[in-house]
């Protein structure tokens, strides 16, 4: 069984579009590392807000459950 000429290149861009998607999300988790080691890994401060509203008024959450 021959495999047609369109075949061929098919699979080699869908390898090179695998191979780049995978470039990418490595690129996007380096900056996202180096990002976190830069801002000490801190919570926003909106995110602090709401954890002290929660704290405060006694809810419960599934993080609280874990």
């Amino acid at each position: 069984m021959e495999y047609s000429m369109f075949m061929l290149a098919f699979a080699c861009v869908l390898h090179s579009m695998g191979a780049g998607i995978v470039c990418y999300l490595l690129k996007l988790y380096l900056e996202h590392c180096a990002e976190g080691k830069e801002a000490g890994i801190q919570e926003p401060e909106y995110v602090r807000e709401i954890n002290n509203r929660l704290n405060f008024n006694d809810v419960e959450t599934e993080r609280d459950l874990l």
